[in-house]
């Protein structure tokens, strides 16, 4: 059996895992907008001093993001080609997508 002692020690370690944690989270949550904050930053400026970064995306990929049907094949050619999770392949691909939608109007 847990003496009371024990099962007191037990739950504060909890606690203190606990609120670890949380506070961590938050840190995170804080550095990650800071993150978006700066990319757009530099983003601004380097279209303020009109430089071009270039893509990641493959011609092989931009020509299956072009196309409607081919999206998701376009979203896993790309990750196998960067190794980029998911998401992050998954946004790659729509930004590249909405931006050549906006050059063509």
């Amino acid at each position: 059996m847990v003496s009371v002692t024990e099962g007191f020690i037990y739950v504060s370690a909890l606690f203190i895992i606990v609120w670890v944690i949380l506070s961590l989270q938050s840190s995170i949550k804080k550095l990650e907008q800071k993150i978006k904050r700066m990319d757009l930053s530099l983003s601004l400026l380097l279209n303020r001093m009109e430089i071009e970064v270039p893509s990641l995306i493959s011609d092989q990929v931009k020509q299956l993001a072009l196309d409607p049907y081919r999206k998701i094949e376009a979203i896993k050619l790309y990750r196998g080609e960067t190794g980029e999770s998911l998401l992050e392949a998954k946004e790659a691909i729509e930004e590249f997508i909405l931006q050549n939608q906006e050059k063509w109007r």
